[in-house]
C-alpha cells in the first residue's frame, strides 16, 4: 500500500512510503493513495496539500510555484553573500594600502563597486525570478553578476586641493577669511573624511568658486573631471 506523507504544519506533501506503517511516529500525516481522487496528479508530489479535514488531498500549483521561488531566492541571497565574502580580502588589502599611503581611495572604491555589483545583480535576479511561471523554469534559473556599477570618484583632501593652483587656493582661503558665502562649504569640506567628485555639494561648491571669480571660467568642470588613473594593485 502506498501512502503519502504530509507535513503537519504546512500541510504540504513531503514524501511517500510503500507498505503498511501502523503506529507511524514521524512528524507527518499519512494518507492512503487509494483515498486520493483520481483527478489529482500524485506524481507531482510538490503540488499536493492536505485539506483541514485531514482526508482530502488537493493540488495547488500556485503555492508550489511560490514555494519554489522562495527557495530559489534564498539560494540567490546565499550565493551573493558568498561572492561578497570572497572579496573581503581585496577590500582589506585596498584599505590597508590606502591608509599606508601605498594605494589610493580609487583602489578601495573599485572593490566597493565590485561588491555593490553583486548586490544589485542578485536583486535583479530575484526580480527576474518573479516573472517565471512554472516550477521547472524556477529550478533551472541561473544568474550572474551582470549589473555594472561605476566606482565612486573619491579623493583625499590633499588630492582634491592638488587640482587647484597655488593662486586659486590663496584666493579661496582669502575669500573664506572674508566671511564670504563660501565659508559654510569650506567648513563642510574641511570636516569631510574624503571628497566625492559626484557629490552635489562638491559640485555646487566648485561652481560657486567659479561664479565668484576665484577660479577661471571652465575650471569647475576641470576640477570635477575624471579622477587620476588608478595605480596597479599588487597581488
Amino acid at each position: 500500500m502506498k501512502q503519502f506523507i504530509f507535513d503537519k504544519t504546512t500541510r504540504r506533501c513531503i514524501g511517500c512510503v510503500e507498505g503498511v506503517f501502523d503506529g507511524y511516529h514521524g512528524q507527518g500525516l499519512l494518507v492512503d493513495a487509494d483515498h486520493i481522487s483520481p483527478d489529482v496528479e500524485t506524481d507531482d508530489m510538490g503540488s499536493l496539500y492536505l485539506s483541514d479535514d485531514g482526508v482530502t488531498v488537493k493540488q495547488d500549483r500556485t503555492a508550489q510555484l511560490a514555494q519554489a521561488k522562495s527557495g530559489r531566492k534564498a539560494r540567490i541571497k546565499a550565493e551573493a553573500a558568498r561572492l561578497i565574502e570572497a572579496t573581503a580580502w581585496k577590500l582589506e588589502r585596498a584599505r590597508e594600502r590606502e591608509t599606508a599611503g601605498w594605494g589610493s581611495l580609487a583602489e578601495v572604491d573599485a572593490v566597493l563597486a565590485e561588491r555593490e555589483a553583486i548586490r544589485r545583480s542578485s536583486s535583479a535576479a530575484e526580480l527576474a525570478l518573479d516573472t517565471l511561471t512554472d516550477v521547472a523554469s524556477v529550478q533551472a534559473f541561473a544568474w550572474s553578476v551582470d549589473v555594472q556599477v561605476a566606482a565612486p570618484r573619491r579623493l583625499t583632501h590633499k588630492q582634491f586641493l592638488a587640482r587647484f593652483s597655488d593662486s586659486e587656493i590663496q584666493a579661496m582661503l582669502k575669500s573664506v577669511a572674508d566671511n564670504s558665502p563660501l565659508r559654510p562649504w569650506w567648513e563642510r569640506f574641511s570636516l569631510a573624511s574624503d571628497i566625492s567628485l559626484d557629490d552635489p555639494a562638491t559640485q555646487a561648491g566648485a561652481q560657486a568658486m567659479e561664479d565668484a571669480g576665484l577660479i577661471a571660467k571652465g575650471r569647475a568642470a576641470e576640477v570635477l573631471g575624471k579622477a587620476p588613473t588608478q595605480a596597479p594593485v599588487q597581488a
